[in-house]
């Protein structure tokens, strides 16, 4: 399979469904070999046999991307598989909601920790150890997924949410600014209002919230497909962004535009 990325390794944390299946699904299209982690196992293993069938090389491993001993071993397991390491892309996050909502006097202190943890402390083991790994063999490019609450208002997400994901993106920053003469680029995306399984978990009230923020905040009055937020980490990925580092790139219909 011919592309931008043929010949190349990466992993995708989260990359069994929504943006991490479509962006596993996209490396491979264009000719990566394709580790798939995820805590769920049955579509991680679906997704795989999905990539298997149109011919990519993938392989999948069950991980709890807030234990280190897991993103350790995924990181190793990536290298023995396909021989290297060469790009990540980071999408675990949970858009768990404490019930105190933009109340933040209210915020319990299990969910901030839960929310913390999935959300940003993933992150930090992610590319802790991609890192580590890139920097001894030649470079590489991460993608980090974080979120417009980290970047804006968004009470509705909740302090502890918001906190996560602007973590996400001072971690991004300090990777790519520590790690560019190392050969290491970083970067990551904001996603807008991009419906995926977790929107559906969430019920009537969540499906409520995402379209009044559609038709408050959007420009382009749409929701965003995961593919097209797929699109924007294989561009952040790619030779196409060379030049590119420590930029958070928003995918939000236009939705930073108004700010």
């Amino acid at each position: 399979m011919a592309g931008r990325f043929e010949n190349k390794v990466v992993l995708v944390t989260a990359g069994a469904m929504g943006i991490g299946g479509a962006t596993a699904e996209a490396f491979a299209r264009e000719g990566a070999r394709v580790m798939v982690a995820d805590i769920n196992t049955t579509a991680g293993e679906a997704m795989v046999e999905k990539l298997r069938s149109s011919g990519a090389q993938a392989h999948f491993q069950h991980v709890d991307a807030t234990n280190e001993e897991a993103i350790q071993r995924v990181v190793r397991l990536t290298v023995e598989t396909f021989g290297g390491l060469h790009i990540a892309a980071n999408i675990v996050g949970d858009a768990h909601r404490d019930a105190a909502g933009p109340e933040f006097h209210l915020q319990s202190l299990q969910s901030w920790d839960h929310t913390v943890a999935v959300s940003m402390t993933s992150v930090f083991l992610s590319m802790k150890h991609e890192i580590a790994y890139m920097i001894e063999n030649g470079g590489g490019a991460i993608c980090n997924v974080t979120s417009l609450a980290g970047m804006l208002h968004v009470p509705e997400s909740g302090i502890a949410y918001g906190a996560a994901k602007a973590g996400v993106i001072r971690m991004t920053k300090f990777a790519a600014v520590n790690y560019a003469e190392r050969g290491v680029r970083v970067n990551c995306i904001a996603p807008g209002v991009t419906p995926t399984a977790g929107y559906e978990k969430a019920g009537p009230e969540m499906a409520k919230m995402v379209i009044d923020h559609l038709l408050k905040n959007h420009a382009i009055k749409r929701t965003i497909t995961t593919a097209e937020q797929a699109d924007a980490v294989l561009f952040l990925c790619s030779n196409d962004a060379a030049m590119v580092t420590g930029h958070v790139l928003p995918v939000d219909g236009g939705w930073t535009a108004r700010c």
